[in-house]
């Protein structure tokens, strides 16, 4: 079923942390040190990450996509003069449409808060393994912890979230080798659990978003300093075997 941005129940939260610069920003350095050559990244929303892709990655061949055909739309406006750039509808839950884009055609693919959105998440990986060239590499960024599922996430149509043992599981059995594994915005943990937990709201709040965005600074230090044992998510970098 085709599926537009009036229908894509994350669209609000998607658009709302699209302002969260600074946020954004923190967490492209904590994903992008791993992507090279030619890029697929699913999930491209709104462009967010895409932009600082097409800024950092001029060589490469770029390929975004995502499942909402109005996002499809909004990608192939916004990089309509970027030759290096090709947008692709993309649902992970269908083979046809990785068999559009092709396999073992990318060196990096990087998935943000996607694989929580797909059922049969091991499919999904699967199937981007197949996409990869020899020793390839997927970043992906999921939500963490299962005492922290709430009211937003069903709201958001998570089916999940992580636990570190579960993701590294579900690699490993693909057939990826495991680079690295770390948690992800500690701080937001907080605002997670008292919004959706406690007091049941549906939505991520506007205000805790902007409160979160100006305190990022102090964020990263405190990380750098007492290390990413914990987070609201989970990065995982991992390679292709062959």
């Amino acid at each position: 079923m085709d599926i537009d941005a009036g229908h894509y129940t994350g669209h609000e939260n998607l658009e709302l942390m699209s302002d969260s610069h600074r946020f954004n920003d923190w967490m492209y350095e904590e994903i992008s040190s791993s992507l090279y050559g030619d890029i697929l990244e699913i999930g491209s929303g709104i462009g967010t990450f895409s932009e600082k892709l097409t800024r950092d990655f001029p060589n490469s061949n770029l390929t975004f996509t995502d499942i909402s055909s109005m996002y499809v739309e909004l990608l192939k406006k916004k990089f309509s003069s970027n030759g290096s750039v090709v947008v692709y509808r993309l649902d992970i839950n269908e083979r046809i449409d990785y068999e559009r884009i092709g396999y073992k055609k990318f060196d990096s693919i990087l998935a943000v808060n996607v694989l929580e959105h797909v059922e049969n998440d091991e499919f999904a990986f699967a199937q981007l393994y197949d996409m990869l060239k020899e020793k390839g590499t997927i970043i992906v960024l999921v939500p963490c912890h299962k005492f922290l599922y709430n009211i937003i996430d069903k709201n958001i149509g998570h089916y999940r979230r992580y636990t570190k043992k579960e993701l590294e599981y579900k690699v490993r059995k693909t057939g990826f080798v495991i680079d690295k594994t770390f948690y992800f915005n500690t701080v937001g943990m907080i605002g997670w659990y008292l919004n959706g937990n406690l007091f049941k709201k549906p939505k991520v709040s506007r205000t805790g978003v902007k409160i979160l965005d100006s305190v990022v600074p102090v964020l990263k230090y405190t990380e750098r300093i007492f290390g990413k044992r914990i987070g609201l998510s989970i990065i995982c970098t991992v390679k292709k075997k062959k």
